[in-house]
């Protein structure tokens, strides 16, 4: 059953999401200030400096991405354009995929304003239930948990000749 979107509630939905993108590019700077680069060898390690930076700049998108979907939903309601807006509806109550994945690589403690980015989208009544559970398992989380941790893999060949 789908429920409408009023253009209050997209406005709001809006202004949170932009003010979430600031945060989180703030967030962003201040890893990239500190001196972590992408080119380093723990591009394979969770909460690394390659991750963290990747999971940063995954959030500080998604939210720019986001808003530009919210926007283009906000002018559709405006027009009446209604015969557009059933897919739309249903994908901006979903939230965006930069939270999830980009927390989930990003090393802790979080950044006080990726913090406060996540509390704000977490105000948002627009996002469906299973967006806010997972804002709340990326703020919940002691430690990055992407990539998971892999096995050391030694070829057979290596294995077999080893005395």
């Amino acid at each position: 059953m789908e429920r409408e979107i009023g253009i209050d509630q997209l406005v709001a939905a809006m202004k949170a999401v932009d003010e979430a993108g600031s945060l989180f590019e703030e967030s962003l700077a201040v890893y990239e200030a500190r001196g972590l680069k992408r080119t380093s060898d723990d591009f394979k390690v969770a909460g690394g400096s390659v991750q963290t930076l990747q999971g940063a700049e995954e959030m500080a998108l998604g939210a720019r991405r986001f808003l530009t979907e919210l926007a283009v939903l906000a002018g559709l309601t405006t027009a009446g354009l209604e015969d557009r807006l059933a897919v739309r509806r249903d994908t901006v109550r979903t939230g965006f995929r930069g939270v999830c994945g980009g927390g989930s690589r990003m090393a802790r403690p979080l950044l006080d304003p990726t913090v406060a980015g996540l509390r704000l989208l977490l105000d948002v009544d627009l996002f469906e239930p299973a967006f806010k559970a997972e804002i709340e398992e990326v703020m919940r989380a002691e430690a990055a948990t992407y990539p998971a941790p892999s096995a050391v893999r030694v070829p057979r060949a290596v294995a077999v000749r080893t005395p």
